[in-house]
Formats: C-alpha cells, structure tokens, sequence
C-alpha cells in the first residue's frame, strides 16, 4: 500500500491482481481496478501528485491515474516477476528490480502521452496475444492431432485475408460494371464509352481487376500466405477459384498460382467435394494445371541445359573449372590424404615398427 502526498487516498494491491483506490477522510472504497494478470506486488504514488505506479508478477509496471481511474500506460522491459519500485522525489524517476536479477531505471520525457492511442496499441497487442494463444488449426484430412500447420497466426496474416477479401469485392464489382456496360451497349445497339475503372486501378496503371487480385495475393508474405488462406470464409474461396483459372490460363505467377490452388484444395476439399459450382472449375484447372506446369518444366530443362553447355564451354576455351565446388574438393584432398596415411600406417605395421 502506498499514501499519497497530500494524504487523501491510500491506494492497495493484493494477490487477487486488483487495485483498490481509498478515501482516508471516511475510509470509502473509491474504484477497484483490475491491474495485472498475476499478484500485485508493489503500489507507489508520484509525489505531490494522485499518479500512481503499480508492478506485478506478470513482469510489467502499469501507471495509473487515481482521480479518473484510468490506465496511462505499460512500461514493459522486465522477463520475470517485478518486486519493487521506487519513484524519485521529483517523479522524474523510477527504479525498478525484478527476479531476472536486473535492476531497470525509467525516465520521464517531454513527449506528449495520447491516452487514446494508447489505448489502441494495448487493444491491438491483446488481439495479437489472443491470435497466438488460439488453438492451432489441424490440417484436414490428417489423423494424427499433433499435424498442425507450421506458424501461428498473427495479426499481419489476418490483415492478409482482409487485404484478399477487398480485392475479390473489387474485382467482383468490376465485374459487374463490365457486364452492365456490355448489356447496355446490346440495347441500345451502339458502342457507348466505357466506364470509369476504379481508382486502385488506376493506381497500378489501368491495370486489370483479375491482375490487381494476382497483385495482392503475391504481395503477402510467403510466411504469411497460408494462415491467410486458411482465414478466407469459404465463400470467398469460391470465388477465388475461377480467380486462380485465370491466372493460370495467363501464365501470371504460375508456381505461386500453383501453391494457393494446391493447399485450397487441401484444406477445403470436402466442401469443394460437394459444391456442384466448383466442379466444373476444378475439372478444368486438373488439364490446364497440368499443361502449364509441363510446359514450365520445358521451359526450365531447355534453359538449364543451355547453360551447362555454356559451361562446358567457357571452362573448355578458358581451361579453367567454372563455378567449382570448394566444398565437394575440399573433401577429395582429404580423403586422399586420409588414405595416404593409412598407407603409411599399414606399411609400418608390416615391417614391425
């Protein structure tokens, strides 16, 4: 418990993780505050102020104002429980020790403290937390309970899906508008002007609504990229699998197009099973998927083929070995010196020395 300078309140923590605010004048019960996640271990005012400091066996030191009851903010730095704190007589200072065996000194600055944004960066760190305490996702299809997926969803994956999800309304109303633009024209028998793209699109430079789709998906991170399919509704999935025929019918990122459309498959494959929609549509990705993959396969052996014989022949004309492996004969030397001494050793033997 600690008493604050112009003694009218008394503040308290307690193992049960709450803080309790006291007046001194009657003794009343002001506010109780949820403070820490694990037993509160040290209270201390700010003096000539009604600030207070709280730290805990969660390892962080929370301020708080006790004439509002708000949090101010979260000082995080320890990795173990806090013990004590200790404020300075001017308040500019605060020393902390904990059971990492560290001692840590805070220092006051000038800069402004947003309550708000504050607020949000806590609100966010929690959403995070909850992200990475959630149970991990088993793969369909799997029996054993330990095959998981290997990452753990984070909030940059979730974003990911967001990012995803606009783009497929994008393209969705683009092509919508496209449609109507094409049935107006059939009307009215005439080639009327052609409407206006959406600004995104523009941005990228009046590209296609199908390419901008392809843009986002390859624009999130390889690490990422499976947490975030994982977290598309199926609805979504549904319409980003004639998405995916169209990348592959265009050739645009064949292996990353491969990737998606593979692990899709796999982790929604009794729903696709029975939509009667996505039959169709998978029937045809099976030839093309195929065809494009083998032709890529062409395309690769043809260019790796002509630079062999490229190395063939500069290391012919310049007599030298092109792009040697150090490693590879590092290991004949010594195997040949190994044997060499063995040699020797055997000799030795034979002649009773």
């Amino acid at each position: 418990m600690d008493i604050s300078t112009d003694c009218s309140l008394l503040v308290s923590g307690s193992a049960d993780r709450n803080v309790k605010i006291w007046g001194m004048s009657f003794g009343d019960c002001h506010k109780s505050m949820f403070a820490h996640d694990d037993s509160v271990m040290c209270v201390q005012f700010v003096p000539k102020t009604h600030l207070f400091f709280s730290c805990g066996k969660d390892g962080k030191i929370k301020q708080w104002d006790a004439d509002n009851f708000e949090h101010i903010v979260t000082l995080q730095g320890h990795q173990a429980e806090i013990w004590s704190l200790a404020i300075s007589p001017s308040g500019d200072f605060l020393a902390s020790s904990s059971h990492d065996k560290s001692l840590r000194l805070w220092e006051r600055t000038e800069e402004p403290l947003v309550l708000s944004e504050e607020r949000e960066m806590d609100r966010e760190q929690e959403y995070e937390e909850s992200l990475n305490q959630a149970d991990p996702t088993v793969i369909p299809g799997e029996t054993s309970k330990e095959v998981t997926l290997a990452g753990t969803r984070t909030l940059e994956s979730v974003k990911g899906a967001e990012r995803i999800m606009e783009a497929i309304e994008l393209y969705k109303e683009e092509t919508e508008k496209l449609i109507a633009y094409q049935e107006n024209c059939k009307a009215q028998k005439k080639k009327l002007p052609l409407p206006q793209p959406h600004p995104l699109l523009q941005a990228y430079g009046d590209i296609t609504p199908a390419k901008y789709v392809c843009n986002v998906l390859r624009k999130v991170k390889s690490s990422e990229l499976e947490e975030s399919l994982l977290v598309l509704p199926f609805s979504y999935v549904l319409d980003l699998f004639p998405l995916l025929e169209i990348f592959i019918n265009r050739g645009w990122e064949l292996e990353f197009t491969c990737r998606c459309l593979f692990f899709l498959l796999r982790v929604n494959h009794g729903q696709i099973t029975s939509s009667k929609t996505l039959l169709p549509i998978i029937d045809r990705l099976r030839t093309t998927t195929l065809n494009r993959v083998t032709k890529l396969k062409d395309v690769i052996g043809f260019n790796l083929a002509g630079l062999k014989y490229m190395q063939q022949e500069i290391e012919s004309r310049e007599d030298v070995q092109f792009f040697a492996d150090a490693t590879g004969q590092l290991k004949e030397k010594r195997k040949k010196k190994k044997k060499a001494e063995n040699k020797v050793i055997l000799a030795m033997a034979a002649a009773g020395l």
